[in-house]
Formats: C-alpha cells, sequence, structure tokens
C-alpha cells in the first residue's frame, strides 16, 4: 500500500486523490457522449450502452493510491502492515500471561465477526487470554454498563469501539485508564482521549476512501445521473460521519447530475427494519429514486427488501462492508451494484498486536487505517477472501453460478 497523502483533512485528501483522475474523468466521459446517457426501465441501473470506463479509472485511482483517512487529532497513517512484533517480543508478551476484554457495540453482523475473529486469532497467538466479551446491542447505556462490568474482570487491555456515543461513553473508559488498562480503539477514541497518554492507538478502515468508492461505484450504476437516497447513521461518531462525507462529497464534486433525494440518519438496532420502512417511504414519495447508499450493509439489506417488495428492480445499492446477504444478491446480479470493503480481519489483527505493543511499552502509532477495497460482481469471491481471510461460503458461490 502507497504511504498517506499529507493534506490535513479528509476533505482535501479526497481533493489530492481526484487530482489524479479527474481531467481522465472529463476527458472519458466526453469521448463517450455520456453527458445524455439513459437510464434503464426500473430508473436505477444504467443503460446496457453506458461505457464503465470513466468510473473504473475513478475507482483504481483509489486503489492504487493509498488511504485517504487521517487520524482523530490530524495523524497520517503508516501502512498498516508495518504494525508487527520480532519472535522476542511476542515471547515476552506470552511469558506475562495477560488479560483481555472485547467490548463491542454490536455484534452478529459480518463485520463485527470477523473483527473479533482477527482479534482473538491473534490475541492467541500471543497468549493473551480474553476474560471478558460483551455486546452492547447497539445501545450506548448498555455499553456504559459493558465497560464497567469488563473493567470487574481485571483485563491488562481492552479493545473495544465507542462509536454508538464517544461522548457519553469517555466517563466509562476514563475508569479503565485511570486503572492502567491498555486501550486499543477500534475505529474512533472516546471524546477527548489522547494517543500515548489515555490510549495506544485507534485502527480504522480508511471510512471516507470507503464513501469515495461507493460515490464512484454509485455513478457507474447510473451512468452519471438520477436522484439517489443516503442512510447513514445519526451517531455522529467519525466512522459514521466520514463514510457519508465521502459518498456525498464526491458526488457533489465529480457527479453534479446525481442529487441526494433523501438523506436520513438511523439509530438502530433494527438495522434492517429501519431500512426497509425507509426506503418504502421513499420509493412512495420519489418514483424517480435510482438508488440507495448506506454506510453499512445491514441497513441495504432492508433497502433491497424494500425494492424488491415495490417491484423496483432497477433500484441501484451500493454500501459499505461485504455482509454476507449483500454479497449474495451482488452475485445474482439483483440490486448491489458496488460495494467498499471494510477489511476488518485483518483490522481485527492490528488491533491485537498494537495491544500488546501497549504492554511492552513499544511505540505505537497513533492512528492505522486499512484501505477499502472496491468489490464488483467479477472480484467479489476473490474479495470475501481477502477480507473474512476463508473460502466463501456455500450460499455465495451457488449465488454466483457457474463459471
Amino acid at each position: 500500500m502507497s504511504e498517506t497523502r499529507k493534506p490535513g483533512s479528509a476533505r482535501s485528501s479526497a481533493r489530492s486523490l481526484r487530482s489524479a483522475a479527474p481531467g481522465l474523468l472529463a476527458a472519458l466521459l466526453l469521448a463517450a457522449g455520456l453527458t445524455a446517457c439513459s437510464q434503464g426501465a426500473g430508473g436505477g441501473a444504467a443503460a446496457a450502452t453506458c461505457d464503465p470506463t470513466p468510473y473504473d479509472a475513478a475507482i483504481s485511482a483509489y486503489a492504487g493510491g493509498g488511504v485517504l483517512a487521517k487520524g482523530p487529532y490530524g495523524e497520517t497513517s503508516p501502512d498498516w502492515t508495518s504494525i508487527a512484533l520480532s519472535d522476542d517480543e511476542i515471547a515476552k508478551v506470552r511469558a506475562m500471561g495477560a488479560t483481555a476484554a472485547v467490548v463491542m457495540h454490536f455484534s452478529g453482523d459480518s463485520w463485527s465477526n470477523a473483527q473479533v475473529a482477527g482479534i482473538r486469532s491473534e490475541l492467541d497467538k500471543l497468549g493473551i487470554r480474553i476474560v471478558a466479551q460483551t455486546d452492547a446491542q447497539a445501545d450506548p447505556a448498555k455499553q456504559f454498563s459493558d465497560v464497567e462490568t469488563a473493567l470487574a474482570a481485571g483485563p491488562d487491555v481492552m479493545l473495544s469501539i465507542p462509536s454508538l456515543d464517544p461522548t457519553a461513553l469517555a466517563p466509562a473508559f476514563r475508569k479503565a485508564a485511570d486503572q492502567d488498562v491498555k486501550l486499543v480503539f477500534l475505529e474512533n477514541p472516546a471524546k477527548d482521549f489522547r494517543p500515548g497518554t489515555d490510549y495506544v492507538s485507534v485502527v480504522a478502515t480508511d471510512n471516507y476512501g470507503a464513501g469515495v468508492i461507493n460515490a464512484h461505484q454509485m455513478a457507474r450504476s447510473l451512468c452519471g445521473s438520477g436522484a439517489v437516497g443516503v442512510i447513514r447513521h445519526a451517531a455522529q461518531a467519525p466512522t459514521n460521519v466520514l463514510r457519508a462525507q465521502g459518498f456525498t462529497e464526491t458526488l457533489t464534486a465529480e457527479y453534479p447530475a446525481i442529487t441526494v433525494a433523501e438523506d436520513k440518519g438511523l439509530l438502530g438496532p433494527d438495522w434492517k427494519g429501519e431500512g426497509s420502512s425507509t426506503v418504502n417511504a421513499w420509493l412512495t414519495k420519489h418514483p424517480d429514486l435510482a438508488g440507495v447508499w448506506c454506510w453499512f450493509d445491514a441497513p441495504c439489506e432492508g433497502a433491497i427488501d424494500a425494492a424488491r417488495s415495490s417491484g423496483r428492480a432497477g433500484l441501484a445499492v451500493t454500501t459499505v462492508d461485504l455482509g454476507n446477504n449483500v454479497a449474495i444478491d451482488m452475485a445474482r446480479r439483483e440490486y448491489v451494484t458496488g460495494i467498499a470493503a471494510a477489511q476488518p480481519y485483518q483490522q481485527g489483527v492490528v488491533e491485537a498486536r498494537l495491544a500488546a505493543y501497549g504492554l511492552l511499552g513499544k511505540q505505537a502509532p497513533p492512528f492505522v487505517a486499512l484501505p477499502a477495497l472496491p468489490v464488483d460482481a467479477d472480484n467479489l469471491l476473490d474479495s470475501w477472501t481477502t477480507v473474512y481471510q476463508a473460502d466463501p461460503p456455500a450460499d455465495l458461490t451457488t449465488a454466483m453460478g457457474p463459471g
């Protein structure tokens, strides 16, 4: 992976990325005569005559350019593969007999399952025993209590994602820091926590970059024009905000003929049900709605259900995170036309290693971001293997059909 760029914000980083491709994008669009490209009968999928070349070029520009993300205090991420431990360091950690707590915001989805699997696998290699693992079920108050419950088990390290409410959860994590528990945060830190003092490091997806990928994928699906709906998380944590910003800011800058007709934040925990009811209402209000974007896959499962029940076969769906159900839909070439896949398993591995950094007193980078991976039907099975470090499930390979 190339080194991260140096601009001071995610937005300026996006401009740096576009500087490699906007001239190419404009030239190819003009040459292909796409300014008046028609849409399919369903109102969402682009006509078969739409040339995907300029959109694919924009996606490739991201894939070849490194992460766009900056840390919570403007930090530049190193290459995630540089986070490593020597054999001697591993032996020292194993000799400590250390323990860990894993405090999740919610569980059961593909991203969370893979994240925890990566953490567990690497902690096991390091001889760090998990003494508490919790699932807050998308409830900030429960996660606050979960942190306190986990602390009662006396862990040496805690790995947690405080994205439900970084401000409200901060006092709970302050108790952990005050007890000298080594904190590694997933995606974003608790409010006003500082690296090197309050926590070891933050490990995140390139969330802004994931939104950028989805914008180009949506534009390819719509041939550069149409009305879309945006489903985001109502909680204003950096992960959620950056994904939505990457998507909407790229549409505004690169695809002015694509408009955001609706924008709604959801709070969960019934992500699929809330996504379905939201999109059902949109399809009634906007008969010409061409696409829907979701900040992660579960709400888009609901969007697919709404489109199917409404007979809207042409609705284009793009999302972050390679969940099994959206992957199967993509394999069947029904609604999901593009996915920006996080790398949760590898994030978990990096997080566990950084927990070991904390135990050793080893200098850790304050922020590490892993690039999002552009996924389409052509690279879906290979992407699954990369993301989850496992073979694709049987139902996914069956959905792909012979090939």
